[in-house]
């Protein structure tokens, strides 16, 4: 078709936009390509350049990206129709930074925070660098290239407008201009990005925007795991970020005690749960501050603790009518299996002999009976005071975080072995009666154990949101010398 029209790639389609945007908007990639070097590029005024470079950026063509740049490098802090500039569709979204499998996120992730601030590290606290190895991903390293290439143009501009200009605090200047980028990236969970841009300007670790929130303030505010643990990395100055107070005279414990965005409530599922991370988050941070800010009251006369109460008022009631039900649900199956098994546990099968003894004492299933009658019984009991505990519960703050989840799965693990046991003391019976049944024991056990399994997959989903913070304690790492994967499952994205 170009062929036989060569003005194709130049003709403008609805909203006056070329086949070469429509290429890169839709991510064709050969198409890209093929029209870069028809369109006459060079020929378009710097609004449609600018639009195809941000377009090109957001949808992962890099490489494009670094063309358009080459052929007019002023366009690195130009804005486009919505007022972003390259660097800040970079920072906009986290995906440009990792790869598509969440083991290469980590890995990628872990060795750029570690690399970028292994010279403020112990040198023990290096080792877990060579856990992952460099992520094989071309289009994550286009993205750091170009990343490095904007900052390079646009540190090249700013230091030339100083010259230019004789301005004194340039540096300073420079900082506060590209801020915004900073707190983009604190917004969107990209911590990569931020990694690289303190690497760069370590001095962004000071800055605040308008509301005197820091990068730290902004990642509780967001409840966005990653981002918060570089904390742990800036041992000298992290008393001093943490003591920031924001324009409400709220100190960072009072924007943990905050409610969490709802997008980041419903990646927990269930109130409880929900409740149980909000809880962890306000622990961990508390960890952190100094005592007296604990205490201290913003501009609504409220404490840390104040906040966190009044907030979370409506999501305590839902966890606890959520913990209610289920214990409740789960209390009448542990009766009913209690019942069930008590009433037959001082039954023998086959009755007695002449002599007094069982008939089937002999019989090497026998004593699989009784063991599984009395595993059966001893469990529904656990489960039942379990959930009972849980109804009785006082349903406080600090309780959706230990106890409740800890009544829960003791409860749940009770519920299912007495289960277990029963299916086994069922299919024993069937053993033991030969009129035709033996023959068929294994295959009436197999169906029998599908309810088994059945709950086992239901409550497999669920256990690790309770075991897995119970187990670790909280779900932040504190150094980079941590199991990375735990930080991984409960970060859960």
């Amino acid at each position: 078709m170009v062929q036989k029209n060569q003005k194709l790639p130049t003709i403008r389609g609805e909203g006056s936009v070329t086949p070469l945007y429509m290429a890169a908007f839709s991510c064709h990639r050969d198409m890209v390509d093929y029209l870069f070097e028809l369109s006459g590029f060079e020929m378009w005024d710097v609004n449609d350049q600018i639009e195809l470079l941000t377009t090109s950026i957001a949808n992962g063509l890099y490489d494009l990206a670094t063309r358009i740049l080459q052929q007019n490098n002023m366009l690195a802090w130009v804005q486009d129709r919505d007022h972003e500039t390259p660097l800040r569709v970079l920072a906009r979204d986290p995906s440009h930074f990792c790869g598509t499998s969440d083991t290469m996120q980590l890995g990628l992730s872990w060795r750029t925070i570690a690399r970028a601030l292994a010279p403020v590290l112990p040198r023990n606290m290096r080792l877990p660098i060579q856990l992952f190895p460099p992520a094989d991903d071309d289009e994550s390293c286009d993205a750091y290239a170009l990343f490095a290439y904007l900052w390079e143009l646009t540190a090249s501009r700013h230091q030339q407008n100083d010259i230019e200009t004789g301005q004194a605090n340039a540096i300073e200047a420079f900082g506060n201009a590209n801020a915004n980028l900073l707190f983009t990236a604190a917004e969107s969970a990209n911590d990569e990005f931020l990694v690289e841009l303190i690497r760069r300007y370590p001095d962004f670790l000071y800055k605040v925007n308008e509301s005197k929130h820091s990068i730290f303030h902004i990642a509780v505010l967001h409840r966005h795991v990653h981002c918060f643990n570089l904390i742990y990395e800036v041992h000298g100055v992290r008393d001093l970020i943490l003591s920031y107070i924001d324009t409400d005279g709220n100190n960072i414990l009072h924007l943990a005690g905050r409610l969490a965005p709802q997008n980041q409530l419903n990646q927990i599922p269930g109130a409880a749960l929900q409740m149980q991370r909000e809880v962890m988050w306000f622990k961990e941070v508390e960890k952190l501050v100094k005592p007296s800010d604990r205490i201290r009251k913003n501009d609504q006369g409220q404490t840390p603790y104040d906040v966190l109460h009044s907030e979370h008022r409506g999501l305590r009631k839902d966890g606890e009518k959520m913990m209610k039900q289920t214990a409740k649900a789960c209390m009448l199956v542990s009766m009913l299996i209690a019942t069930v098994v008590f009433t037959t546990a001082f039954t023998v099968p086959g009755g007695y002999n002449n002599t007094g003894s069982p008939s089937l004492q002999n019989n090497r299933f026998f004593n699989v009976f009784p063991t599984s009658e009395a595993v059966a019984t001893l469990s529904s009991l656990t489960s039942v005071l379990m959930f009972l505990s849980i109804l009785i519960s006082r349903y406080a703050e600090d309780d959706f975080l230990d106890s409740l989840p800890f009544w829960m799965v003791i409860g749940v693990a009770a519920l299912f072995v007495s289960v277990a046991a029963m299916i086994v003391a069922f299919c024993t019976c069937l053993i033991f009666y030969q009129h035709g049944l033996a023959s068929t024991a294994l295959i009436l056990f197999f169906f029998a154990i599908v309810p088994v399994m059945f709950v086992a997959l239901k409550y497999l989903f669920w256990l690790p949101y309770y075991v897995v913070p119970m187990i670790a304690g909280r779900c932040f790492v504190q150094t980079i010398g941590c199991c990375p994967s735990l930080l991984w499952f409960i970060s859960y994205k």
